[in-house]
């Protein structure tokens, strides 16, 4: 055999991957081989380039150590990737593999593309780790590496399998997380761990499966059923967001709203607790089939997502009145705040539509935070410094407005609609606050009935749409079924916004 045919021997023994016995349990599993799965990404299925295949190449055991990284094209874009061989020790982090993932990780910071992280691993290979895992340039690194890669280049963590510790936390300092259902689970510790420490028997779709992270904790953006819908949507996903921090997202065709703008103002009801779906009216506003929602199982009352406005992208966030009136709660004001600062991170402007009777209030919110997470969401809000639009659709009541970006808050427009109501309280709280003794005071039902009738209409008056417009509080008042296009055009006029925030090192409140 001459040199040539025996590095050609070695690459394709490495390239099989661990033994066949585990090939064959990853069947079982219902889960491709790491080469197969990468070729539902790449254009052509190929990879640009591979680095590292022959780590640990004297240890026939451990082929490539158990990781695949490089490069490839998705869409004509070049992305970094890592992926994990399970059929190797079961993905385990060794320290071939963890240099191989901070060599990729630095690759990308220089050269200032998306990475892509498939995770389908056991945790850290713990018959190597010794103090392996706090060095200088070991396998802890790589969360150091996250951490200066965030919000310069996009990450996107796709987890395969169970993953616990180490291999836990790469997903979650990622910008988006997609997770395989009833497949893929993340946890600080594995179930037996837990049982060992705590006492506690749980199985992994409870302790940090895919549903309770969409649901509960919200550490999970996306949920897919099969690897093939996980592929389509990273592809979809990187179409909304830049290569990096100093470009804007790439434009495309423009497409007519899945429904029409005229359809508006008869979706917003007269009432204004009345509740209705507010994807309807996002579907009057941006492009056809372009709406991609964001934690959408989590903290239902606001929905966050990308979409295209006339092939424009942009990132929406909404309060939703058919879940809890649309009021912001802790777990809600966490995501708005993380979908804005990502959206600000990647230059995408951003599309309020304001209709929330504000924080909502009382003990439970304020034992988890309501003060100091509903102040996160303010933050970003007003730091983001990307070209933002506030509609107050309806409800503007209280502090609500702060979050969702209203007049203080440097909009390039406040825009309302008809059925704006901005205000301190709703009128029904606030004549009850006001004049609580004076309606106590009176005995007869009828002449009660008809002080509160009188009292909510003085109130009223005072927050009309009309007298704000004119007071210049909003700086338009137009016609719900121009919404999409007075949008389009405002977002076109104000693409290039320059406004420099006072300098500094950086703010001391973390989002």
């Amino acid at each position: 055999m001459n040199r040539e045919q025996k590095v050609i021997s070695e690459i394709e023994r490495i390239q099989k991957g661990g033994p066949k016995e585990n090939h064959g349990k990853i069947q079982k599993l219902g889960k491709l081989f790491v080469r197969d799965r990468l070729k539902l990404f790449f254009d052509n299925q190929e990879l640009t380039y591979e680095t590292g295949l022959f780590a640990n190449a004297l240890n026939e055991k451990l082929p490539a150590d158990g990781v695949v990284t490089g490069a490839g094209k998705i869409n004509g874009r070049l992305v970094y990737f890592t992926a994990s061989d399970f059929t190797v020790k079961a993905g385990s982090i060794g320290k071939k593999h963890g240099e191989k993932i901070l060599r990729t990780q630095q690759a990308a910071i220089k050269g200032k593309r998306p990475i892509l992280y498939l995770i389908d691993s056991s945790g850290g290979r713990i018959e190597e780790a010794g103090g392996y895992h706090v060095e200088k340039y070991s396998g802890g690194k790589i969360f150091y590496n996250h951490s200066i890669m965030s919000g310069r280049i996009p990450q996107i963590g796709v987890l395969y399998g169970p993953c616990f510790a180490g291999t836990a936390y790469m997903p979650v300092f990622c910008d988006f997380v997609i997770m395989m259902n009833k497949k893929a689970g993340m946890a600080i510790a594995s179930p037996r761990m837990v049982q060992m420490a705590t006492g506690q028997k749980v199985d992994i779709e409870e302790l940090g499966g895919a549903e309770m992270h969409a649901k509960i904790s919200g550490s999970v953006d996306f949920v897919v059923e099969t690897e093939e819908e996980a592929a389509e949507l990273v592809k979809k996903l990187l179409s909304y967001l830049p290569d990096h921090y100093e470009m804007t997202p790439p434009k495309a065709m423009s497409k007519p709203p899945a429904r029409n703008p005229e359809e508006i103002d008869q979706i917003i009801p007269q009432e204004p607790n009345r509740p209705y779906d507010v994807h309807d009216l996002i579907d009057c506003i941006v492009d056809k089939d372009s709406f991609l929602e964001v934690k959408k199982d989590y903290a239902k009352e606001l929905v966050v997502g990308f979409a295209r406005l006339n092939g424009r992208v942009i990132g929406v966030v909404a309060n939703q009145p058919a879940v809890k009136g649309g009021a912001i709660f802790p777990e809600s004001a966490d995501k708005g705040a993380n979908f804005v600062w990502t959206c600000d991170a990647y230059n995408i402007p951003l599309l309020y539509l304001c209709d929330t009777p504000g924080f909502m209030v009382g003990t439970k919110v304020e034992q988890e935070g309501i003060l100091r997470r509903g102040r996160n969401f303010i933050y970003a809000s007003s730091v983001a410094n990307v070209p933002k639009m506030c509609v107050v659709v309806r409800k503007a009541y209280g502090a609500g407005i702060y979050a969702m970006a209203g007049p203080a808050y440097e909009p390039e427009m406040t825009i309302a609609l008809p059925s704006a109501e901005i205000a301190i309280m709703g009128p029904e709280a606030a004549i009850n606050a006001v004049y609580y003794n004076k309606i106590q005071n009176v005995t007869d039902p009828k002449e009660k009935v008809e002080l509160v009738k009188r009292l909510r209409e003085e109130y009223r008056a005072g927050y009309d749409i009309y007298k704000l417009a004119g007071d210049l509080v909003v700086d338009d008042l137009i016609v719900p079924r121009d919404l999409r296009k007075e949008l389009s055009n405002r977002f076109e006029v104000f693409e290039n916004k320059d406004f420099p925030l006072p300098e500094k090192k950086h703010g001391t409140i973390l989002s």
